[in-house]
């Protein structure tokens, strides 16, 4: 199983940890975690990084 921790870049800490899936509604990122907890962000994805396990966002 692969889960991400999901950072916003010049923010020292993630918006969201052992996130499982991403989504876009409404033009908004949809965070869901292994636990189906969802967290929404106004931003971008600026790059993922998959052997590190880390999703890193740019906010609009």
């Amino acid at each position: 199983m692969c889960l991400s921790t999901v950072y916003v870049r010049q923010e020292p800490q993630p918006v969201a940890r052992n996130v499982a899936s991403v989504t876009v509604r409404e033009g908004k990122l949809v965070l869901q975690d292994i636990m189906g907890v969802t967290t929404v962000v106004d931003a971008d994805i600026e790059s993922v990084d998959l052997m590190e396990n880390c999703i890193y966002l740019r906010r609009r």
